[in-house]
């Protein structure tokens, strides 16, 4: 009997066994390359793929079944199977980013509950204009802040300086963001990825993202056992222009590396015009050439890397450095003689910058799968250095320094970033989040001037946040964040405008020479947010986000003191001041049938103490500093709308237009001092049409002309101190070919800007104050070629 027991046993399990299914199989994108970390749900079995895109799944039974497949980046993928024996299961993601197809950002429908715009690194390439910032612009919402010859700073929807957060692979760039001749200190064509965040889906940033994130990310992975890379050639006219960038892929099956390098040299940039008025004055331009603003830039960035499906580890080093003139109007009132032609377009002269951003961010994931953690951690050591030939503005009190006596100004920050983040998924649909960072700052000065004084910065944050499916028609995020700052700024006590103050009888010597108080101040914060996706049907969506939003306040507006030749005024902080805080409400409206992609993005922003320059009607004590603006704080609002309408016609026209106004302004106890916000740009028209002329044939793979206009109204609603810029339209035109030798690949891109030589004015630019206009017309050739496999 026991026998026959044992053998009944032996047969249940046996059959029990052999009714257990195992599926397997490879998940790959559109072009075949596999794909790992994909997550992979079915009944209650779950896994993920590993570094060749393949996964499996054993101890399924017989029936139908729900599979779910879905990766970041890339369109979920839900089929129905049914299971009746072992099974091998490939499968291919679609990507679910805009992406840059014939010169047009396509839209394709996915899951996101907040206001985000990707462009990949194709995109970013076509639309180079010599920044990073500035090669933004197609996106609504988005404009360029010109400084000069290839440089310029992001604004989102008018906002811009320390209310525009620019982060690497997840840590904040830290740097001089406050100064309107401050760029982005980042090799552009390294960048793998953009993602614009506008409204209130920015609660993981925290500080500084109070209107928008612009996350740059080039952490992609290489294929296994593969080598790749591409040369770039470029050059432009308007400020001749030449450079060169090298970006090389390697890895085997886990270990792999990239190496990027790039260098530019530019020349004084042309500008049609022979004058410019500077305080009624005008001043001869000579040759149609802005004197000193030639220099070049360069860049390097190794990363290193392991993958696997359990661990993963990318190690990140870079630097970039630039040198650029200013125009010698920047630095004081321009005279004939500084203006005159020298006859080197290349040099550099005084006044000039340099700076020098050196970078180490380090990425470590461990999953616990479907659960994750993710260490990073990030050093910068940002140097900005304003050189001018030696002058004092006290007489004879102030003597010639011994070491670096032509340095007028230094700021030389160091930052360290720490930052934890759990996710946590409950199931495919349910996606918890919750996050920890810190932040240490120290900024030393050097120099013969003063602006800023040495300050130590500290900062620790936590957030939690939670992502849910309710259904395919309704998603929701929500979430809330805890910030706290302590900010030390050292006293600066200026020997040499005593003595000077002293000598012409000035009774309040002591005070002001005091150019700078010891200062300690901490601020506390709690924010939250959320937004709601709801989805019709596969052609609409709509996203709402609700949230509050708050910046600390800087150290250059709590307890600068001096003359910035960026915005050519005295400036004076304001120990006082408290957290910048607001409400922000965003609204987009998709929608996509077809052929067609529809956006309509209204928004609306409060601040109940919105952090401003104003005159203060007070004479400075500094020679030649004219009126003192002080940082001061009081309610304010910003509103508008953003349209973009894409359209594709018998496979070949491709059109864009989008159109962007805003309206902003104080709101204070007087009507009479309700000035609109700094920096507002105009309502602005743009619209580009592009044909493909040739497909696959012979070598040709593709070639595409295009032709576009942008219209810029005229800005008369403008902060104190600034100027009414007139509207322009300006015309461009481009061609562009991909082509195919055998092995041999190449893209090429020519394009032309401002055809007809305008003379017209950004209102936010930096040289803006000095009736200075933007380039001329301008006609630039890129050349791609990758290779490897």
């Amino acid at each position: 009997m026991r026998t026959l027991y044992l053998v009944f046993i032996s047969i249940f399990v046996g059959i029990n066994a052999y009714s257990q299914i195992k599926i397997s199989g490879k998940i790959t994108d559109e072009q075949k390359n596999p794909l790992s970390g994909v997550q992979i749900h079915i009944g209650e079995s779950e896994t993920i793929s590993d570094a060749n895109g393949y996964y499996q799944i054993h101890s399924l039974e017989k029936g139908n079944y729900e599979i779910h497949i879905f990766l970041d980046g890339f369109n979920e993928l839900i089929k129905e199977i049914n299971l009746t024996q072992n099974q091998t299961l490939n499968f291919t993601l679609s990507k679910s980013v805009m992406v840059l197809e014939e010169s047009v950002i396509t839209h394709i429908h996915q899951k996101n509950v907040n206001n985000v715009e990707t462009v990949n690194q194709e995109f970013l390439q076509a639309e180079y204009s010599g920044s990073l910032a500035k090669s933004l612009e197609k996106i609504p919402g988005i404009q360029a802040m010109e400084i000069g010859s290839g440089t310029s700073k992001p604004v989102i929807r008018g906002l811009g300086f320390n209310r525009v957060l620019v982060a690497e692979n997840g840590i904040k760039q830290e740097g001089q963001q406050w100064g309107a001749d401050h760029g982005l200190e980042v090799n552009p064509w390294s960048v793998e990825e953009v993602k614009v965040i506008k409204g209130a889906g920015t609660l993981e940033y925290g500080s500084d993202a109070i209107s928008g994130v612009i996350a740059l990310n080039n952490d992609s992975k290489p294929l296994p056992n593969s080598f790749s890379g591409d040369w770039i050639l470029f050059g432009r006219i308007a400020n001749q222009a030449i450079g060169s960038s090298l970006n090389l892929r390697h890895r085997k099956e886990n270990f792999f590396y990239k190496f990027s390098a790039s260098y530019t040299d530019f020349a004084d940039y042309n500008i049609p015009t022979d004058h410019i008025v500077y305080l009624t004055r005008q001043i001869p331009i000579f040759n149609e050439r802005l004197k000193n603003t030639a220099g070049n830039e360069h860049s390097v960035s190794a990363q290193v890397g392991y993958t696997s499906t359990d661990f993963e580890s990318v190690l990140t080093v870079s630097n970039f450095y630039q040198k650029i003139g200013f125009f010698p109007g920047a630095h004081g009132i321009p005279t004939l003689d500084r203006v005159q032609d020298d006859g080197d377009r290349r040099n550099v002269e005084f006044p000039y910058q340099n700076v020098n951003h050196f970078k180490v961010l380090s990425e470590s994931t461990l999953r616990f799968h479907p659960n994750s953690l993710k260490f990073s951690f990030g050093f910068q050591n940002n140097q900005r250095q304003e050189w001018s030939l030696f002058h004092t503005h006290y007489g004879n009190s102030q003597t010639l320094p011994e070491i670096d006596p032509d340095l007028e100004l230094d700021f030389n920050l160091s930052t360290f970033d720490a930052q934890v983040k759990y996710q946590h998924q409950f199931n495919r649909k349910n996606k918890l989040n919750i996050g920890v960072q810190s932040q240490s700052q120290k900024n030393s000065i050097k120099g013969y001037n003063f602006l800023l004084p040495e300050f130590t910065r500290f900062n620790i944050a936590s957030y939690i946040t939670n992502e849910w499916e309710i259904n395919p028609k309704w998603n929701v995020n929500y979430g809330v964040r805890f910030d706290h700052t302590e900010i030390e700024i050292q006293p600066f006590y200026d020997n040499y405008l005593y003595e000077f103050l002293s000598q012409n009888g000035n009774e309040q010597a002591d005070e002001f020479a005091q150019r700078s108080q010891h200062l300690e101040k901490s601020f506390n914060n709690i924010n939250g947010s959320a937004g709601i996706l709801f989805q019709p049907n596969s052609n609409l969506d709509f996203n709402l986000n609700l949230g509050s939003s708050f910046r600390m306040p800087t150290a250059i507006e709590l307890a600068s003191n001096g003359i910035h030749h960026g915005s050519f005024r005295h400036e004076q902080g304001n120990p006082n001041l408290d957290t910048e805080q607001g409400w922000t409400s965003d609204l987009k409206i998709s929608y996509h049938p077809q052929s067609w992609n529809l956006e309509l993005n209204p928004y609306f922003y409060y601040f109940s103490n919105y952090i401003f320059l104003q005159p203060s009607g007070i004479f400075s004590p500094l020679p030649h500093g004219g009126q003192i603006y002080k940082y001061s704080q009081s309610e304010a609002m910003l509103t508008g709308a953003e349209l973009k309408i894409e359209k594709k016609f018998w496979d070949r026209l491709n059109a864009f237009v989008s159109v962007e106004y805003l309206y902003n302004r104080q709101i204070t106890s007087s009507n009479s001092t309700d000035y609109p916000l700094p920096f507002s740009p105009p309502m602005v028209f743009f619209t580009e049409w592009s044909y493909e002329l040739v497909k696959n044939k012979g070598f040709v793979k593709s070639l595409e002309i295009s032709a576009d206009a942008k219209i810029a109204s005229k800005q008369e609603r403008i902060a104190q101190n600034e100027e009414i810029t007139n509207g322009y339209t300006i015309f461009g035109a481009g061609i562009k070919s991909e082509l195919n030798f055998n092995q041999f690949r190449a893209n090429i891109l020519l394009t032309a800007d401002n055809l007809t030589n305008e003379k017209y004015f950004n209102h936010m630019s930096f040289y803006r104050a000095l009736e200075i206009p933007e380039m001329g017309r301008n006609i630039q050739l890129i050349v791609r070629i990758p290779f490897g496999k």
